[in-house]
């Protein structure tokens, strides 16, 4: 289990990396690039695959308030992404809520390596 862990670990914080890109893929054009949204939900569900075997195989004691913010943020996360992605479909972009979604996968991975 612990491998597993591990693998996925190093795979969530690529995808973290994959928000990023996208993000500066959708500079250029103000409008949400599919890598920034796929990414984001991709690290959505990473996250709570580690969650779930961090607790259930035992791998390690987290603490859920940790947990429950990161949860939080990575939500937020998806919702600027999505919203932003919605907008673009009716013609209408929205490019700060991509900056708000880079501001906030930064904000979690402050959390996630600065707190734990």
């Amino acid at each position: 289990m612990v491998s597993v862990f591990t693998t996925l670990g190093i795979v969530h914080v690529g995808v973290a990396a994959l928000i990023l890109a996208g993000y500066i893929m959708s500079l250029s054009t103000d409008r949400a690039h599919p890598l920034m949204t796929w990414a984001a939900r991709i690290q959505l569900v990473l996250g709570l695959v580690l969650v779930g075997i961090a607790e259930g195989g035992k791998v390690m004691v987290l603490d859920h308030a940790w947990v429950g913010a990161k949860l939080v943020i990575a939500l937020g996360v998806v919702a600027c992404c999505e919203v932003a992605a919605a907008g673009q479909r009716k013609a209408a972009p929205k490019p700060m809520l991509l900056h708000l979604a880079l501001a906030l996968t930064l904000v979690n991975v402050l959390v996630a390596y600065a707190f734990r």
